[in-house]
């Protein structure tokens, strides 16, 4: 039986970077089940949830802080709440800008008890109406009782004029 963990790592891009965190996790016979990358001005951030025979977890973890020294690591295990039944639900949101409403978007969704598996968003200056426009798309996931409808009523309601969309 393999052993999950959380491997995250973070620091400047470096061309095929990704390619050889994957080619160091194969030489150690594990795998990634899932993977996350993000970049942003010339750095990336990564999650990999990885399985790995039991004796080779160390050592992987070893190799990588050694072989990418230029970089950040971090361990964590896999935590899994088995009692708790949860759908997925994407959307984007679409309104004018404000100060405050990424604060008010997350407080709706968490007083929900929603996870924000992936949140994305962008302020656009559009000159032809002297306005920012702020547009997201989330990625949730939604437990057992808690409707779709809910959950775009409350978005809806954060800022006059807001549209959301079930993607």
């Amino acid at each position: 039986m393999k052993n999950l963990f959380i491997a995250s790592v973070i620091g400047p891009i470096v061309p095929g970077i990704i390619k050889s965190l994957a080619e160091v996790t194969r030489r150690f016979e594990g795998e990634w089940v899932t993977s996350k990358v993000i970049k942003l001005d010339g750095h990336f951030s990564a999650m990999m949830k990885i399985a790995i025979a039991p004796e080779a977890e160390g050592e992987l973890k070893s190799c990588f802080e050694a072989e990418f020294s230029g970089l950040r690591f971090f361990f964590d295990e896999v935590l899994a709440d088995k009692d708790t039944a949860f759908t997925s639900l994407h959307l984007r949101v679409d309104c004018q800008d404000r100060s405050g409403l990424t604060r008010d978007i997350v407080n709706i969704l968490t007083d929900l008890d929603l996870v924000i598996e992936h949140m994305e968003f962008n302020r656009v200056a559009v000159s032809t109406i002297g306005q920012t426009v702020f547009s997201s798309t989330l990625n949730l996931a939604v437990p057992q009782g808690v409707s779709t409808e809910s959950v775009v009523e409350l978005l809806e309601g954060v800022t006059e004029g807001t549209r959301v969309k079930v993607l």
